[in-house]
């Protein structure tokens, strides 16, 4: 019986057909990408998260899965914008330092972080202090992600304090308004890394560009 339901909708309507094949080889099947990335997990639960429950950025998975394999604890990560990536970075690398305005999620943050994350709260503005905390801090840091407000005059605040080795990520690089920052990177000699895909939560394709140079920390 099952198999004449499905050969009457391959003949009769192969458009559902197919939307009932996506279903069974997606949703599912529980060795399927979107349960393998932790998407399903996410998805039900709204946050973005593996499929063993532990926080990773919200990013597109091939970003994500590039900071898993390339982030280590001898390097030194400035964020701006906290979040559960906050919680991500600090499992894999030296130290973190992430810059934040909203007051309520800062406090929610600031109690759940481990001790070698911090979190500095900054008022949203543009062209202000927001974007130029990173440049009157006295370390240089080895990976900057570039998540959170004012995004194009945080990258240009963060040339200033990277490490000779340094890169630094841009999520959402496809939007135009970042499109600023992404030149004012490439004019001043670095590459570029497209990563796009699904992110947690997401339904449709993101992108996240690695910005760097050569020997750069990343090894790419």
């Amino acid at each position: 019986m099952r198999l004449l339901i499905k050969k009457t909708l391959k003949r009769f309507s192969p458009k559902l057909f197919l939307h009932y094949r996506a279903y069974k080889g997606l949703i599912k099947n529980e060795k399927s990408y979107l349960y393998l990335t932790g998407w399903m997990q996410s998805f039900e639960e709204g946050v973005p998260q593996d499929q063993n429950k532990n926080p990773v950025p919200w990013m597109n998975y091939s970003a994500v899965k590039l900071l898993e394999e390339r982030l280590n604890n001898n390097l030194s990560l400035f964020e701006f914008g906290s979040g559960y990536s906050t919680c991500f970075y600090a499992s894999k690398v030296r130290n973190v330092i992430s810059v934040e305005y909203d007051r309520n999620w800062y406090q929610f943050m600031e109690s759940t972080l481990p001790a070698n994350a911090s979190l500095i709260f900054k008022d949203k503005d543009v062209d202000g202090g927001y974007c130029r905390t990173i440049s009157s801090m006295t370390t240089n840091y080895d990976v900057v992600i570039v998540d959170g407000r004012d995004r194009v005059n945080c990258i240009k605040q963060s040339i200033s304090a990277l490490s000779s080795e340094g890169v630094i990520l841009l999520d959402d690089s496809k939007r135009e308004r970042y499109q600023e920052g992404v030149c004012f990177l490439i004019d001043r000699g670095f590459k570029a890394l497209n990563l796009e895909g699904l992110k947690a939560t997401g339904l449709g394709v993101d992108r996240t560009t690695v910005f760097y140079r050569e020997g750069n920390c990343f090894g790419i």
